[in-house]
């Protein structure tokens, strides 16, 4: 049974990454930005192309550091702007309990001129050393941060975690999009994840549903 999830899960991130190729990366715009926040220091803030950057390409933000009992932290957001696609990973390693919330936005995707639905697939798999809990949001106004969010997900973990969602918004020509990650420790453990999101073709979106479907269906038969 988990084998069988597995293939699916991994079947849901070929799709994406083969569409990511297909449309090749566009340069995104300079707003792109990745936070980090533990609740207990400042907030740690990256835009693209700015201090703390270590990533030279466009639409690319890198940072490695620590905050508080996070000792070590290596995150990437991607963005794929104007094409609806966004991507969060990360590794965080903690030498105590600790919360750490991820966030990574940008701004100018599009899905068309005038009003329509934005229906974000999204998929995130990795190893928790406590819980992991996440989800997206949009903005309809095209400005960070974002202002309206989907559904939250979780708590996944300990231990690995794969997880595919579709969440449903509405959008009126552009619009900004954001992938939001919480870590809990409870000791000293290591977090590594990866969370992509995309509006993909109907077609796409509708095979992706078969998958959901079929996934509930083995997991109802095998309880």
């Amino acid at each position: 049974m988990k084998l069988t999830r597995a293939v699916i899960a991994i079947g849901y991130a070929a799709v994406l990454s083969c569409a990511a190729v297909l449309i090749g990366p566009a340069p995104a715009s300079a707003i792109a930005t990745l936070t980090l926040n533990d609740h207990a220091n400042p907030i740690v803030t990256v835009v693209d192309g700015g201090v703390g950057d270590l990533c030279a390409a466009a639409g690319c933000v890198t940072f490695s550091g620590s905050i508080g009992a996070w000792i070590v932290n290596v995150s990437t957001g991607i963005s794929f702007s104007p094409f609806p696609h966004i991507d969060l990973n990360s590794v965080n390693v903690s030498n105590a309990a600790g919360t750490l919330d991820l966030t990574f936005g940008d701004i100018d995707f599009t899905s068309g001129a005038g009003p329509h639905a934005v229906d974000l697939a999204s998929l995130i798999g990795g190893t928790a050393g406590g819980q992991v809990s996440w989800h997206s949001g949009i903005n309809d106004s095209n400005t960070l941060p974002i202002t309206l969010f989907g559904n939250s997900y979780g708590p996944a973990g300990p231990g690995a975690f794969s997880q595919t969602n579709v969440d449903h918004y509405n959008a009126d020509g552009t619009y900004a999009l954001g992938l939001f990650v919480t870590i809990v420790h409870t000791t000293a453990g290591i977090t590594s994840f990866d969370y992509e999101g995309q509006v993909p073709e109907p077609a796409t979106l509708l095979l992706m549903g078969v998958g959901l479907l079929t996934a509930g269906a083995l997991r109802r038969r095998n309880n």
